[in-house]
């Protein structure tokens, strides 16, 4: 396994970005999977505002920030209200971001806005040419979105995901997001290292006109096989607030 990529952010303190898979790319696009709960909504969205100046400033760019509608299936602790994925080119333009000394004081308000944290990086598995994002048109807040987030091999997942796109677009809906994860966040302080909570190896997005659509694709052959391979699912319904 690759050694971790770290800044240092204080005297006693550095920032890591963990590889936990062999193919890690520290220069290929890195995006970063954020989940969790609100305890305080106006100072994340506060701690929002000043972030998205320092976000834009490393050339990442929001891709998907959503809200959650219900549970379909999981783990009920896993399950989170909040779902915001950030694309960066590259991790250490995260670290870049990082070093901001104005950004590391709005990461305060977060801190103190936000319950039950998840953390990761993930390599998106689209094409670029399918991978738009947030700026992308064709999605719209009145669409509903399936999420799910897995853990399991990656491997059926990186060998058969163009037939479960394809099985996906026969239910009329589309690909928006499909993850897998590549590096862990740690904060290292005098020493002692502290890993963030995340479960997730991979994490799916699909963008559809109804629920109905939805159910019918979670019956599908293919889907069903991909949900067999993995030890644990987590399907939720996901609205998009951005």
């Amino acid at each position: 396994m690759q050694k971790p990529l770290s800044t240092t952010v204080s005297k006693t303190e550095k920032v890591l970005i963990k590889p936990v898979v062999e193919h890690f790319d520290a220069s290929a696009d890195m995006c970063a999977i954020n989940w969790f709960d609100l305890k305080r909504a106006w100072m994340y969205q506060l701690y929002g505002l000043i972030a998205s100046r320092f976000v834009r400033k490393v050339s990442a760019r929001l891709f998907f920030k959503g809200k959650l509608v219900k549970q379909l299936e999981g783990p009920e602790d896993r399950q989170r209200e909040n779902l915001l994925i950030v694309c960066y080119p590259g991790a250490r333009k995260f670290l870049d971001l990082v070093d901001f000394k104005i950004f590391q004081l709005a990461s305060v308000l977060r801190l103190a806005a936000v319950r039950r944290f998840c953390f990761g990086f993930t390599e998106n598995m689209l094409e670029k040419a399918d991978s738009k994002g947030a700026s992308d048109k064709r999605f719209n807040k009145q669409q509903i979105y399936l999420v799910h987030h897995f853990q399991g091999d990656d491997g059926w997942l990186r060998e058969n995901r163009q037939s479960l796109f394809a099985s996906a677009r026969e239910h009329n809906m589309q690909v928006y997001f499909c993850g897998l994860t590549t590096a862990h966040i740690a904060r290292e302080k005098s020493g002692q290292q502290q890993n963030p909570e995340f479960f997730m190896d991979g994490i799916l997005l699909f963008a559809a006109q109804s629920e109905l659509d939805i159910e019918n694709f979670t019956l599908d052959d293919i889907y069903s096989t991909f949900k067999r391979k993995n030890s644990s699912n987590s399907l939720y319904l996901f609205s998009r607030s951005l």
